[in-house]
């Protein structure tokens, strides 16, 4: 591929290279010529004075290395010139020093059209001089009154331009400096270029075949021997300028290349060797990473739900002391309670009735409180000895509507807005009636966190990992330092929490082998997500 990359560009470098240098040559012999026209100008100047004379245009040819200046008269004669006369100029004739009609020289072509006055200033074609010697050029200009003032001048510069912008001598500086190259043919029309190391017309090569398709033709390509080495050789049109484009032909030594390919195959080798060593010990350190992890995740959580089994089973104990210890004489206070005020309330009427008022107020205070206590230790109990989990398949998103319907009276009392969006396939296994008092709670302490004017929002989705519940709202948030303990028993920040909600909320969760999640940022709000798994199967709570 590079190779194919590289004779493309070699082929689009010779074709701008030739452009550029007929253009650069065009460019300086336009530049000669128009020094030439200077020349014959300033003399038609000094003329048009009455300054030309013989001595002066010995002089003018002398310092401007010309080698004849001619002042011709209407009718074609040579009033006078530079050098002895007669046989050196542009061409023969009768004592015409630059030829005179009917001589067929390029310069006697010039003064012709110059004296008809088809043309007042030109520059003709390179010639050579009848006796031999480098080209010339000659240039002339009509006079005012008839005649003509022409210069003949060495054309060396314009042949060092022509051999510069020569396409031959280009092609053989490139094939010179390109060692990779092994040879450039071009063939158009009558021109036929070769350079390099020529294949012998007995040597074949492989089939071309097309590989790219350019603005002139296709670019073929095939690989072929020449003196034994091998060449891969590029074939198709190319343009060069105006006219019909050439065909070109490059071919590219393969030695550096299969020394190259040789070469890389060892490396490779080597490296594709090391590679596997290297990622059979990087596997192996992955894995026992990702399995020591594993353990000691597992580790982790055997830990925490050894001690949780442990915490659970003496809470149990201590539920069931603190039951039977404070239940039986707080039973005793409270129908006490009860008899006194359906007792004595009922036969105390003489007392005052400030007195009756008095009596009623406390048997209420002991009563309430009475209530309280009794509460706490139903919540002690249910938390120490949760219910067994009871899961079928019911409609998630439906119940967690039924939540948020529930809990829009006390939204709508502390002026927040409360929403419920839910996408997905409802339909999820899970104990309907403890998942409900889990967002309830959720839903009831977002509710209470953010103050009127905010919004609370609840939304169900269900993925290829299982379902969640997020409740989201734009209350103050929580403290980091209190993040990592919401969900422990008896805390609250509150003022009239128990600390018992987000603890049972999180038991719930835990036992349908869900998890749940707390992203708060202080004035900004909380969120608040269950996910559970798509089953609870060796999860569930026994």
């Amino acid at each position: 591929v590079l190779l194919r990359h590289q004779a493309v560009t070699l082929r689009q470098t010779i074709a701008a290279a030739a452009r550029a240098n007929e253009a650069a040559g065009g460019q300086a012999e336009a530049q000669i010529h128009e020094r030439l026209l200077d020349n014959v100008r300033l003399l038609a100047e000094i003329d048009r004075r009455g300054g030309l004379n013989a001595p002066f245009l010995e002089r003018t040819a002398a310092t401007n290395r010309l080698f004849r200046v001619a002042v011709f008269r209407a009718d074609g004669s040579r009033a006078y010139s530079s050098g002895e006369g007669g046989g050196r100029g542009l061409g023969g004739g009768e004592g015409a020093g630059f030829g005179a009609p009917g001589r067929g020289f390029p310069a006697a072509g010039l003064l012709q059209r110059l004296l008809a006055g088809t043309e007042t200033e030109a520059v003709g074609e390179l010639h050579s001089p009848r006796w031999g010697g480098r080209e010339r050029v000659a240039a002339g200009i009509r006079r005012p009154n008839g005649g003509a003032i022409l210069i003949n001048a060495d054309a060396g510069e314009i042949e060092a331009l022509q051999r510069q912008t020569s396409l031959d001598s280009l092609i053989e500086d490139m094939v010179a400096a390109t060692g990779q190259l092994a040879y450039i043919m071009l063939d158009r029309g009558d021109l036929h270029i070769a350079r390099g190391d020529l294949p012998e017309a007995g040597e074949a090569g492989a089939a071309p075949a097309s590989i790219s398709e350019g603005a002139s033709g296709p670019l073929l390509e095939r690989e072929l021997s020449s003196r034994g080495r091998p060449i891969l050789e590029f074939a198709g049109p190319v343009a060069l300028g105006e006219g019909q484009p050439a065909n070109l032909r490059v071919g590219l030594r393969l030695d550096d290349l299969r020394r190259s390919e040789r070469r890389m195959v060892v490396r490779l080798a080597v490296s594709l060797a090391a590679a596997l060593l290297l990622s059979l010990l990087a596997l192996g350190t992955v894995w026992l990473r990702q399995a020591y992890s594993a353990l000691s995740e597992k580790h982790a959580l055997a830990e925490a739900a050894l001690r949780r089994r442990d915490r659970l089973s003496a809470m149990g104990e201590l539920a069931s002391t603190v039951a039977h210890e404070v239940r039986n004489p707080l039973n005793a206070i409270a129908m006490s309670a009860q008899r006194l005020r359906r007792e004595f309330l009922a036969s105390a009427s003489a007392a005052a009735e400030e007195d009756r008022a008095e009596l009623a107020q406390l048997l209420g205070v002991v009563e309430g409180e009475t209530r309280r206590i009794n509460d706490n230790v139903q919540q002690l109990l249910e938390y120490a000895r949760p219910p067994k989990l009871a899961p079928r398949e019911a409609d998630l998103a439906a119940d967690v509507r039924d939540v948020v319907a529930a809990s829009r009276a006390l939204a709508e009392t502390r002026g927040v807005s409360l929403a419920v969006e839910t996408a997905g396939n409802g339909l999820a296994v899970f104990d309907p009636a403890q998942l409900r008092q889990a967002v309830e709670n959720l839903v009831r302490n977002a509710i209470e966190a953010t103050p009127a004017g905010g919004a609370v929002t609840v939304t169900v989705t269900t993925g290829g990992k299982g379902h969640a519940i997020e409740v989201r709202d734009t209350g103050g948030g929580i403290a980091p330092e209190d993040l990592a303990k919401v969900f422990d028993l008896y805390f609250t920040t509150k003022p009239h929490g128990t600390g018992v909600g987000l603890a049972v909320t999180h038991q719930i969760v835990t036992a349908h082998a869900g998890t749940i999640e707390v992203d708060s940022v202080p004035g900004r709000g909380t969120r608040m997500t269950i996910r559970l798994p798509l089953s609870i199967e060796g999860g569930a709570r026994a």
